[in-house]
């Protein structure tokens, strides 16, 4: 068990050098071989371990033979285009001929007449047909806008490959060592191991596969539209009548408020300035009634 433990600890050392160059992979994957012939003097078993490392020998050629590195640099191409025609619809119909005739085909394709007609398209289409395809889509009418750009994700590719075959190597290995453990314990470490490999494996298979994919078919973003036309107007325009009608709604509405509001004020006023005013009838009455009783 001594000597299980101790190749883990090698096959986890080897894993952590995963992100490494081509180089540092060949050296870690070199350092098994030296633990190996101290694990012939530690182990109980020498021939069990010789076997193992044997074993683990041969389940690393084929890993390394599958792995397929691409001939040409791999680029990722994509272009944006606008282009002003005639008629829209038959553009569009053009546009997909095309795509088709290259190679290609539409993955996706909007139209719209709101200020004037409008479709956005996003064809895909092999490296070989890009630029032609863009020439060819330019002469539909008059180009606007165009941009094209392209990114090199060879050296990203190469990188994966390598990290891709250290990381097979390593869950080789601990699937040897899956095989030997006895105890529980060791046994639950290394699929602890091995769910991580498996992880990693899964993560740059994806990334590598999604490289393929986008430098495989380049993307062109192709925009076509007309000029906005204005609408015809007829001899009464109704939408300026609704506008006035709702208009004078509002002023008609702001000018009740008014009223009320200076309606509310001005009661309490009338009424004091109303008992006054009566107040000073009464007393003139008065007094011109003792007035008449003195003249008598």
């Amino acid at each position: 068990m001594k000597g299980m433990r101790i190749m883990l600890a090698a096959v986890l050392c080897v894993a952590a050098l995963a992100g490494c160059s081509a180089a540092g992979v060949r050296q870690a994957m070199a350092a098994p071989q030296k633990i190996g012939e101290s694990l012939r003097a530690e182990a109980p078993a020498p021939a069990d371990v010789e076997g193992t490392a044997k074993a683990a020998g041969s389940a690393q050629s084929p890993v390394a033979g599958s792995l397929s590195l691409p001939q040409e640099r791999m680029v990722i191409k994509s272009a944006t285009l606008a282009v002003r025609v005639k008629d829209v619809s038959s553009a569009f119909a053009r546009a997909v001929q095309l795509a088709e005739t290259s190679g290609g085909y539409v993955q996706t394709s909007t139209e719209s007449v709101e200020g004037g007609e409008r479709a956005d398209v996003t064809i895909r289409v092999p490296p070989h047909g890009f630029l032609p395809l863009i020439a060819s889509l330019e002469a539909l009418g008059v180009t606007s806008t165009k941009t094209i750009s392209g990114e090199d994700v060879t050296q990203e590719y190469y990188d994966l490959s390598a990290e891709l075959e250290n990381q097979m190597e390593v869950r080789g290995r601990l699937f040897q060592l899956l095989k030997q453990a006895v105890k529980v314990q060791d046994a639950i470490a290394v699929e602890e191991q091995l769910e991580r490999i498996g992880a990693n494996v899964n993560r740059i298979k994806g990334r590598m596969k999604y490289l393929e994919t986008m430098t495989g078919m380049s993307t062109i973003s192709l925009s076509l539209y007309t000029d906005a036309r204005p609408a015809s107007e007829g001899f009464i325009n109704w939408s300026l009548v609704g506008h006035g009608f709702f208009r004078a709604a509002q002023i008609l509405v702001s000018v009740f408020f008014v009223i009320l509001q200076v309606l509310v004020a001005a009661i309490p006023l009338a009424v004091v300035g109303g008992a006054i005013a009566w107040g000073v009838v009464l007393l003139v009455r008065l007094i011109r009634r003792r007035q008449k009783k003195q003249k008598k």
